[in-house]
């Protein structure tokens, strides 16, 4: 890298939205525990697959117990990637910001989520 040229910032919408989403995963999990999150996102990859017609699929089983996970980790991985591609406090901040604007969005609609998760 030559002196006097600087990296192209990495903050971008679509960073932006990963770490909201890991934010708001994340507060779930915090206000209602792992047990009754992945228990929904099942519940959630289940519907989903049934109406891409994967449900019919003789294999439906072996993709229902890893299914919360397919969402999840991904979410995760990606987060983890834009943690580890952070170079300055300014991108931190934006990560920072990113996962409480999730986390803020977790709690305003934890009462949704009572309803629907419990």
């Amino acid at each position: 890298m030559q002196m006097g040229m600087q990296q192209a910032s990495t903050t971008n919408l679509l960073s932006i939205l990963i770490d909201i989403a890991f934010g708001f995963a994340g507060g779930l999990i915090i206000f209602f525990g792992p047990e009754p999150v992945i228990k929904y996102g099942t519940h959630l990859a289940m519907e989903i697959m049934k109406q891409t017609g994967y449900g019919a699929s003789p294999f439906m089983s072996l993709g229902l117990s890893a299914a919360p996970y397919v969402v999840l980790a991904p979410i995760g991985g990606l987060a983890l990637k834009e943690l580890a591609s952070v170079r300055s406090l300014r991108g931190f901040a934006y990560f920072a910001a990113a996962v409480l604007v999730g986390l803020a969005i977790a709690f305003v609609t934890k009462g949704y989520f009572a309803t629907v998760i419990r």
